[in-house]
C-alpha cells in the first residue's frame, strides 16, 4: 500500500517529541475505526500522555489502486505495479506475461480512502503543535485486469491505467483499517519548509489579532503538505494553511462595489461564518476565500476616514500593500 505523502517528519530536540513513530504506526494499524475515533483517540492518550489530541477535519472521497487478487480473492500482492513488475521479470517479454494473465485473470482492488486530522497543541504559538494524519481505508473490489472487449495491452501502462476498464461492482473486502500517513511537528517542519518566512508572517499577524486570545488556532486551520523535488534534485517541503470550513467560506458572496455599510457587513458575515475576528483578512491571505482585491478597497475607504475595521487590521493591509504574501 503506497502513499506518495506519507513523509513523516520527527524532532528529538523539541519539547513533545512523542514515541517511536514505528511503534505508534504499528499500535494505530492494529486499532478498528469507530465512530468519533474513540479507539484512536483512547489509544494515542495511553501511549502520548503528555499530548491530548483532538480531531479536527476528515477529508474523504478519494481512492488510490490498491492490489492484485485470484479469482476467488487471494491475494497475489497488496501492490498491483510492484507484482506486475515482478512477473515481468520473471516471465522475460510482454507477450509470455499475457498469457499467464490471461490463464489466471486477476482482479484488481482499490482503497477508497479519507484523512483523519488530530491536532495536539503544546504551547500558545500556531507552530507550537503536533499534527497526526491517519488514513482510514476501505479495500474493494475494482476492476478486472484484463478486458476481453478492449484492445489487447500493449505495455505495463496499459495495464495498470487503462482506457477501458473492465469494472467491477466495488464489493467490500475486510473491514476498514487505520494507516498512519504522517505526523508533523509544526515547530520544527518551520525549519525545512521553504515557504517559512510567509507562514512566520501569518502566524505572528495571527497572535496579534483578538482572534487569537479568544479562539485556538487549529480549531480553523490545517495544514496541508505540498513535497516536491525542485530543479537541482533537492526535495523541498511546503506547508499550506487550509480553512476547516473552506468549503462552506467559499460559497460566501463578494460584491466590492458596495457601499461602505455593505462592505463592513461583508466582513462581518464572514468572520461570524468563520467563526472569529479578523477571518476575511487570513481568508485572503490563505487559501483564497477572499477576493485580494478587498485590499484596495479597504485601504481606499481608510484613508477617507471610514473606520469599520480596526487599526491593527488597517496596519495588517497597507504592509500587505505593499508587500504582498500568498498561502
Amino acid at each position: 500500500m503506497q502513499n506518495t505523502e506519507s513523509a513523516v517528519l520527527q524532532t528529538d530536540s523539541l519539547k513533545n517529541s512523542g514515541p517511536d513513530i514505528d511503534y505508534l504506526a504499528r499500535g494505530i494499524a492494529r486499532l478498528k475505526p469507530r465512530p468519533h475515533h474513540t479507539t484512536l483517540l483512547t489509544y494515542l492518550n495511553s501511549c502520548w500522555p503528555e499530548s491530548s489530541f483532538k480531531h479536527q477535519l476528515t477529508r474523504s472521497g478519494w481512492f488510490r489502486t490498491g492490489g492484485i487478487r485470484h479469482q476467488d480473492g487471494t491475494l497475489f500482492s497488496p501492490d498491483m505495479q510492484q507484482w506486475l513488475e515482478r512477473s515481468l521479470q520473471q516471465n522475460g517479454d510482454f507477450e509470455q506475461l499475457l498469457i499467464e494473465l490471461e490463464s489466471l485473470q486477476p482482479l484488481v482492488t482499490r482503497y477508497n480512502g479519507a484523512t483523519h486530522f488530530f491536532t495536539a497543541s503544546y504551547g500558545d504559538t500556531p507552530e507550537a503543535c503536533w499534527q497526526l494524519e491517519v488514513e482510514e481505508l476501505q479495500e474493494v473490489m475494482d476492476r478486472q485486469l484484463l478486458n476481453s472487449t478492449a484492445e489487447p495491452p500493449q505495455d505495463l501502462a496499459d495495464l495498470t491505467d487503462p482506457l477501458h476498464p473492465a469494472t467491477l461492482d466495488g464489493q467490500p473486502l475486510g473491514f476498514p483499517v487505520y494507516r498512519l500517513s504522517c505526523l508533523i511537528n509544526l515547530h520544527h517542519a518551520l525549519g525545512t519548509a521553504v515557504n517559512a518566512p510567509s507562514l512566520r508572517r501569518f502566524f505572528s499577524e495571527w497572535n496579534e489579532g483578538p482572534g487569537s486570545r479568544l479562539t485556538e488556532f487549529h480549531r480553523h486551520w490545517f495544514f496541508q503538505r505540498q513535497q516536491s523535488r525542485n530543479r537541482y534534485g533537492v526535495d523541498e517541503l511546503r506547508l499550506q494553511p487550509r480553512a476547516i470550513k473552506a468549503r462552506m467560506l467559499k460559497t460566501l458572496p463578494w460584491n466590492l462595489h458596495d457601499d461602505v455599510t455593505g462592505i463592513a457587513a461583508q466582513l462581518r458575515s464572514f468572520d461570524k461564518a468563520a467563526g472569529f475576528f479578523g477571518a476575511w483578512y487570513f481568508g485572503m491571505v490563505a487559501d483564497d476565500l477572499v477576493p485580494r482585491e478587498l485590499a484596495e478597497r479597504l485601504q481606499d475607504d481608510w484613508l477617507k476616514d471610514y473606520r469599520y475595521i480596526s487599526e491593527r487590521q488597517a496596519q495588517w493591509i497597507r504592509n500587505w500593500l505593499h508587500k504582498p504574501y500568498t498561502l
